[in-house]
């Protein structure tokens, strides 16, 4: 399973988990036991614990589903000096701390990146990638990686998901 499916299928389950949430919460006000305000609070928060969690889940599923194992970079200059430096070279150039790179097991010749609010950052490496030492081959496709990561957010996602759940959950109360 590549990386980036992986990612859309927990975008998926955390919407339908919010959605069902949503749907309770929405019972829960229309029996006067919570509020409209609390039920935007409540929304709120477990979408915020959905996306503080996310990089746990996906490091927890990328070592099981797709066989990642987690390396430092000190590794990697083992075997493939110049590798290393490129990466060195790019997280310095985008201020990106504390990488952390993992080496998937897989067919596929995906790299993807992932982590929480810019921090903590994880970059998967497919092996057929750390093997090849063809500098112009690798550099590329690690430095888009990189800018993706450094531009992407799911917070935005989630804040997203947020508003669709407390509109569900408004037109619940007012229709039923």
């Amino acid at each position: 399973m590549k990386p980036s499916q992986l990612l859309t299928i927990y975008l998926a389950v955390t919407f339908i988990v919010g959605v069902a949430l949503a749907v309770w919460v929405a019972f829960l006000v229309k029996q006067n036991e919570l509020g409209a305000r609390g039920a935007a609070v409540m929304t709120l928060c477990w979408n915020v614990l959905f996306t503080m969690v996310l990089p746990l889940v996906l490091d927890w599923c990328e070592r099981r589903y797709s066989k990642v194992r987690f390396l430092e970079l000190e590794e990697i200059a083992q075997t493939n000096p110049e590798l290393a430096t490129a990466i060195s070279e790019q997280c310095e150039k985008m201020a990106i701390p504390r990488l952390r790179l993992a080496v998937a097991d897989t067919n596929t010749e995906e790299t993807f990146s992932y982590g929480l609010w810019g921090c903590n950052p994880r970059l998967i490496l497919p092996n057929a990638l750390l093997r090849s030492h063809e500098k112009s081959l690798i550099v590329p496709s690690i430095e888009a990686e990189l800018t993706r990561f450094s531009n992407q957010d799911h917070t935005l996602v989630y804040l997203l998901f947020t508003v669709v759940q407390i509109i569900l959950q408004q037109a619940i109360v007012y229709l039923s």
